[in-house]
C-alpha cells in the first residue's frame, strides 16, 4: 500500500481495531509490519490467537514510535487517555487515522503534530463488505487520503467526504445495520404471524432482503415498487398501510434522531478534550 512497505500501530485491538488488522493481512501486509496495543493484560492472549505475528502491548508509545500510519480505534472517552501519553511520540511525518465517532480531526490536530484523518467505517467491515466514509484533517495530502482509501478499501468500500457530514453519515451507515436488522426482524415475525414455520419465514426474509439489495443497485427505489406493484393488487394494499402509518416519515425521524444525538455527543466529547488540553 502506498508505493512502499509501510508499518502500521493500531490504538485499540478491539473488535473493529482487529478487523482493521486482519484485513491488512489478507490484503498483503506482513503480520511483522503491524503492531497494536490494547488496555488490559488479559486480552493479550487473544490477540496473539486472532493475529499471530502481530507486535501486542498494553504501552502505546511503544507501538507508535515506528509507525508510518497509526489508526486509532479506542472509545470517544478513551481518546485523550490513549493520545496525551504518546503525543511527543508521534511526528508530523505520521498519519493518524481515527475511527473514533464524534471525534473532530481538530481536535485531535490539537493533541498530536500527527497529520489526521477521521474515518466511519461500518461493522460489515469484519466481513470485508463494510462501507467507509473518511474525512481529511488540514494537514492531510492526497497522497495520504489515498493510502487511508486503500486501507478501508480492502474492507468494502471508500467514499471520501467533508467533515461536516460525519454525523450525518454514523446515523446513515455506522448505525443503519441496526436499522436493516430491525426491519429484517420484522419482516421475519411478520411471515410467523402468517403461519410460516420459523426457519421458511427466515430464508424468506433473508432472501428477499438479498434480492431488494441486489436490484437497487440497477434500479432507483420508485422503478422497483413500480415493477412490483399492480393496480388492484396486494402489494398496493401493504404500501396503503405503510403511507397511512407514516412508515417513510417514522424512517427519516429514526435517522435524524440518530444524527442528533451523534452531534450531542461530538460536542460533549469536544468540551471535555478541549478542557482538559487547557488545564
Amino acid at each position: 500500500m502506498g508505493g512502499f512497505i509501510a508499518r502500521y500501530a493500531i490504538i485499540g485491538l478491539g473488535k473493529i481495531g482487529t478487523a482493521i488488522a486482519k484485513s491488512l493481512i489478507k490484503s498483503g501486509v506482513d503480520p511483522s509490519n503491524i503492531s497494536g496495543s490494547v488496555r488490559r493484560v488479559e486480552s493479550i492472549n487473544r490477540v496473539r490467537h486472532e493475529l499471530p505475528g502481530v507486535f501486542v502491548t498494553t504501552n502505546n508509545a511503544e507501538v507508535v514510535k515506528d509507525a508510518d500510519i497509526v489508526i486509532l480505534a479506542v472509545k470517544p472517552y478513551q481518546v485523550l487517555d490513549a493520545l496525551m501519553p504518546i503525543r511527543n511520540v508521534l511526528n508530523s511525518d505520521q498519519l493518524l487515522i481515527s475511527v473514533v465517532a464524534g471525534v473532530t480531526t481538530s481536535i485531535i490536530e490539537g493533541v498530536v503534530p500527527s497529520k489526521v484523518i477521521r474515518a466511519m467505517p461500518n461493522i460489515g467491515i469484519v466481513i470485508e463488505r463494510g462501507v467507509t466514509a473518511i474525512a481529511p484533517g488540514s494537514r492531510t495530502s492526497d497522497d495520504d487520503i489515498k493510502r487511508a482509501c486503500g486501507i478501508f478499501g480492502s474492507m468494502g468500500r471508500c467514499i471520501v467526504v467533508n467533515e461536516r457530514y460525519m454525523d450525518a453519515i454514523t446515523a446513515i451507515s455506522g448505525s443503519g445495520p441496526a436499522f436493516m436488522a430491525l426491519i429484517l426482524e420484522a419482516l421475519w415475525e411478520a411471515g410467523l404471524l402468517l403461519g410460516i414455520p420459523t426457519d421458511i419465514s427466515w430464508e424468506l426474509a433473508i432472501g428477499t432482503l438479498e434480492t431488494s439489495t441486489e436490484l437497487l443497485k440497477f434500479r432507483r427505489p420508485w422503478e422497483v415498487i413500480e415493477e412490483v406493484t399492480t393496480p388492484g393488487g396486494v402489494t398496493i394494499r401493504g404500501i396503503k398501510v405503510a403511507e397511512e402509518g407514516g412508515l417513510r416519515g417514522l424512517i427519516m425521524r429514526m435517522i435524524e434522531e440518530t444524527a442528533r444525538r451523534g452531534r450531542e455527543i461530538s460536542q460533549e466529547i469536544e468540551m471535555n478534550i478541549r478542557s482538559k488540553i487547557s488545564d
